[in-house]
């Protein structure tokens, strides 16, 4: 589904569609500038009426209403400092308590200011209009905090105390969707609507859950709503463009957008959604406009990135359209979208490698979809890599069953790897898709040949164009169909054309090997098997021949087994050629080497089921009889040495209802790797699960007296008590256990407890002791740094953490950490660090080191989107507020660095540049 752009918003405001309103009620018709403001309000030109309301409150500096109404209006502007002062101007004049109260937490609430609201309007019961408005905007706060149990608190005081009231309504609606219950919350919706059918917030937020089941022609008829009576509202106006464009009606949607922004020219939004649709329009050089007008605001929106590169490659400006898709997977690395475009423009470059890995990467994220696959499979086909393509295209394909032209790639690949049957399959299923391309053609033919039918074969290669029988695939058709005739002089000439053509071709190759056999020359033939075998060890049928070529009582077995042999040694993970190599042994009556085949790395460690079972039959064979036990169960359970194959079939078989089997699953794989934390963890949880949290601290404890099972198992009981939500009793358990055996693991385990339990004294003590008499454990180091930071020990954190980095290089924690450290200094070496740690973990810790390195090396436009992505993530921090305060004021956004700054320092908390964060707000106070 097309995510909306305003999913850029904060992360704390995602989970709520829209701020939640208070009802102000209609102001009174006054003369002059009063008529004016109210005359633009109803036309939408909410700027005009803002300064026309400016005008009244000038002409009435002691008007309640006025100031009130100059309130409102500035709230739907998002001008909240404005909104909040004349708000509580109003309130001063006396005016009605319950609405005034309703403008000044609507302005907290649109300015994320969370935390203070909490703090500045208590819960209260008396008088009940204004106790409910206050806990309906407390339940948002607290929603946008994480606090859940809190927010369901507030949010059913509301309804308590004003159970027919919007706000009550509006709260119930976003408790309801934070918790994932759409249905409840759009019910909440829709009872307040049948109170209020003309409700904007209900239908705003109603058109947004009907737009994200798309349903976008229903969200667009709820947003009309909106608009009928309030042409300025601005969100309900994009929102609904937004609709259009999920409905291809792109000039509506366009129309809407330009509304927008004429009332709202710098809206973000706004112009994203014009570029967007000037991209769709193919209007190249507006949308490349439009998307420069954003700058670095461009990578809030979940597309910015994606839409840029697609402009930019519509432009030929190929460099630049890689780097924005390069920005959009690093962000967004499991749309398949962003992946894709990547791979085109590196195949458009010349590095099919380069594109490979990247949907590769895609695959493995298990995010690919069928183009994605299909797109994975030509390329791996041009890179000559048979076997590699045909899985691409066999995912493809289960993705997309009825594409024939993906049907007809595989059967392609499958000929190639020289699987008869699967070319035989693919190529039916593409005939039955409907497939008509020389391609598909060509695919009939083979599946003709391999079905014996030479007539029918000869009828599809007829109707191929002259060119196409001339190219390497057809010489190698016209070979196979003249080797089955039994032309083996013409079906070696045509074999031979094919390697003109492609020196490669193992299709060439077999049928040069099967011609070869034909005509009684087998040394021939075993060496054309054994160079398909080099270039491509899975090859089913070459495997097939030169296995069958080495049985004893063949006329070369020895041979064709020494070939074997070497193919086998130069590639022993491919289980198809382990597996013949060892048939062919132990027909030989050879077993023991037959288990040896079987049983070295890599192949055993690869955990093949198939593989396992011959490996049980040749241990039999060579009278191994525990051996040959242990691999037939580990064959039936799918692995079960491995720790993965174990966990995974726990889970089965208790989702399965049978608990007591998993449980002795886990005992069981306890009792052959009693000392393997996974196999515990497990075991503990699968107690916690059925028994409780007293039977599984048991269990633990009787892991934690085995010998056998330490130190994994001394975690255990901690372990237990943190998932309790216990910390300090978790951090004594550790402490306990380390008396019996001190480790890294302990010690870390016990810091973060204390530290949870509130208690960051004790964590250092813990990490120093342990430090002093394990100087190199880096996770210890790591954490202890982090403690540094907290209490501002920069020097001693900068230490440790360059240890942490020589020792773990990759370690983006530490390398952030390592970056922001050298960067409080000035450290010139910190930005590279920084955009290191960024590119390997992109998160919001990332994010506000590297935009504040930025910011203060003077790139503040590229530290704004950054440093937003932190302050959205620590609505609560004055440290990140001013952060981003700097960085908006060096591009000129004062009015907003002045926003966030007021009441990040209306507080008394300390942080390390509140001095230089008091100095910023008096220069901006001074040039207001």
């Amino acid at each position: 589904m097309r995510r909306s752009p305003f999913s850029a918003m904060p992360r704390s405001l995602r989970a709520l569609p829209v701020v939640l309103a208070f009802t102000l009620g209609a102001a009174p018709v006054m003369a002059g500038p009063q008529e004016r403001a109210q005359a633009a309000q109803a036309r939408g030109d909410l700027r005009a009426a803002q300064l026309e309301w400016r005008n009244a409150v000038r002409e009435q500096p002691d008007s309640a209403a006025t100031r009130a109404a100059l309130a409102a209006t500035s709230l739907d502007l998002g001008d909240t400092e404005l909104a909040e002062r004349e708000a509580r101007a109003a309130l001063e004049r006396g005016y009605d308590k319950g609405i005034g109260t309703a403008m000044l937490l609507r302005a907290y609430l649109i300015s994320g200011r969370f935390e203070e609201l909490l703090r500045d309007f208590p819960a209260q019961d008396s008088p009940a209009l204004v106790g409910g408005q206050i806990a309906a905007a407390r339940a948002q706060a607290q929603l946008a905090l994480g606090q859940v149990e809190a927010a369901t608190q507030s949010a059913a005081q509301a309804r308590q105390l004003t159970p027919n009231a919007t706000e009550a309504g509006l709260a119930t609606a976003a408790v309801t969707l934070a918790a994932g219950d759409r249905a409840a919350s759009e019910a909440a919706l829709d009872a307040i609507l049948a109170r209020e059918p003309d409700n904007a917030e209900a239908l705003v937020r109603k058109g947004s859950l009907q737009f994200e089941r798309r349903e976008p022609a229903a969200a667009a008829a709820t947003f009309t709503r909106v608009l009928d009576r309030t042409p300025g509202n601005i969100s309900a106006r994009l929102r609904r463009g937004e609709a259009f464009m999920q409905m291809n009606e792109d000039a509506k949607a366009r129309a809407d957008v330009e509304v927008a922004l004429a009332a709202l020219p710098g809206s973000g939004p706004g112009i994203y959604l014009l570029s967007l649709l000037q991209a769709r329009a193919r209007d190249w050089g507006g949308a490349d406009a439009n998307l420069q007008k954003l700058g670095a605001v461009l990578g809030n929106f979940p597309d910015g990135y994606l839409v840029l590169a697609t402009t930019k490659r519509g432009l030929g400006q190929v460099a630049q359209a890689e780097d924005a898709a390069r920005r959009h997977v690093a962000r967004r690395p499991e749309d398949p979208r962003g992946v894709k475009l990547l791979a085109s423009l590196s195949m458009d470059g010349g590095r099919p490698e380069d594109a490979a890995a990247a949907l590769s990467a895609l695959a493995v994220r298990g995010k690919a979809d069928a183009e994605s696959y299909d797109m994975l499979g030509r390329i791996q086909s041009s890179l000559n890599r048979p076997r590699e393509a045909a899985e691409a295209f066999q995912s493809a394909a289960a993705l997309a069953p009825n594409d024939s032209a993906i049907l007809s790639r595989l059967a392609a690949s499958r000929l190639a790897m020289g699987d008869a049957e699967g070319t035989t399959d693919a190529a039916n299923r593409a005939v039955q898709a409907g497939a008509q391309a020389p391609a598909a053609r060509q695919m009939l033919a083979y599946a003709a040949l391999f079905r014996g039918d030479l007539q029918t074969a000869a009828a599809e290669m007829a109707k191929l164009p002259p060119d196409v029988r001339r190219s390497e695939n057809g010489q190698v058709l016209e070979g196979t169909l003249q080797l089955m005739q039994m032309d083996l002089p013409a079906a070696r000439t045509a074999f031979e054309a094919a390697l003109k053509i492609n020196p490669q071709s193992n299709p060439a190759r077999i049928g040069m090997a099967r011609a070869a056999n034909l005509q009684g020359m087998p040394a021939e033939a075993e060496r054309l098997l054994g160079e398909i075998l080099r270039q491509e060890p899975g090859h089913v049928e070459a495997t097939a021949q030169l296995s069958a070529a080495a049985m004893p009582g063949a006329p070369r077995a020895q041979e064709a087994r020494a070939v074997l042999e070497a193919v086998q040694s130069a590639a022993p993970a491919e289980p198809v050629l382990a597996l013949a190599l060892a048939n062919v042994l132990l027909r030989g009556g050879d077993a023991p080497r037959a288990v040896a085949v079987l049983a070295a790395d890599p192949i055993r460690s690869r955990a093949i089921p198939a593989v396992t079972l011959a490996r049980a039959e040749a241990r039999a064979a060579a009278g191994q009889w525990t051996e040959a036990e242990e691999d037939s169960r580990e064959a039936l359970a799918a692995a079960p040495e491995s720790t993965a194959a174990h966990r995974q079939l726990a889970g089965l078989m208790v989702r399965a209802g049978n608990a007591r089997g998993a449980e002795a699953l886990i005992q069981q794989g306890l009792r052959n790797k009693p000392d393997d934390a996974a196999l515990q963890q497990t075991l503990a949880g699968l107690v916690l699960q059925s028994q409780g949290l007293e039977a599984a601290m048991a269990a633990a404890e009787r892991l934690a007296q085995q010998p056998a099972a330490r130190p994994a198992s001394l975690t255990l009981p901690g372990d237990l008590l943190v998932t309790a939500r216990r910390p300090e009793d978790a951090a004594r358990a550790y402490a306990a256990a380390a008396k019996t055996d001190a480790s890294s693991a302990l010690a870390v385990r016990e810091a973060a407890a204390w530290r949870a339990a509130g208690k960051p004294a004790d964590a250092v003590r813990v990490l120093k002791a342990w430090l002093a008499q394990s100087p190199e454990d880096a996770d210890a180091m790591l954490l202890l740094a982090q403690f540094d930071i907290e209490a501002n020990r920069l020097p001693e954190a900068e230490q440790l953490l360059r240890g942490v980095v020589t020792r773990r290089p990759q370690d983006a924690v530490a390398l952030n950490n390592l970056a922001w450290t050298i960067g409080q200094r000035g450290g010139a070496e910190a930005q590279p660090l920084a955009e290191r740690a960024f590119f390997l973990s992109p998160n919001p810790d990332t994010a506000d080191t590297l935009g504040w390195i930025l910011a203060r090396n003077g790139k503040a436009g590229q530290a704004v989107p950054l440093l937003r992505r932190s302050a959205a993530a620590r609505t609560s921090d004055p440290a990140a507020a001013f952060r981003l305060a700097y960085a908006l004021q060096a591009t000129g956004a004062k009015d907003e660095a002045l926003a966030l700054l007021t009441p990040a320092l209306a507080g008394t908390n300390a942080f390390p540049e509140r001095a230089e964060a008091s100095r910023l707000l008096a220069e901006l106070r001074g040039q207001r």
